[in-house]
């Protein structure tokens, strides 16, 4: 990343880059949110679990994004759907379908 220390905004454009971290980092939390919970030492158990949670995750972001989109016009940054929403019509609809 290229710095200038002379330039007039420098503070600012540091401050919106910085400030992207926060989706960053709220995305590992939702992610380990989502994550079944397991005692298992056998690896590719434990890989199986991160790649669902990672998969929910971007699921979630995308069902939220199209809706955000769709009713609005525009994706905003705020959630419209929250995971706990998102999780459960999710386990409702699964739920429904086995029965």
């Amino acid at each position: 990343m290229d710095i200038n220390e002379n330039e007039a905004d420098l503070a600012i454009r540091l401050f919106k880059l910085y400030s992207k971290r926060w989706g960053i980092e709220t995305s590992y939390r939702m992610k380990k949110e989502l994550r079944a919970r397991t005692t298992s030492k056998n690896y590719k158990i434990r890989l199986f679990y991160f790649l669902f949670a990672t998969l929910l995750y971007n699921l979630w972001i995308l069902t939220d994004a199209l809706i955000s989109k769709s009713l609005l016009g525009k994706i905003i940054e705020r959630h419209l759907i929250t995971e706990k929403m998102f999780a459960t019509v999710l386990f409702t609809a699964l739920e429904e379908s086995i029965t």
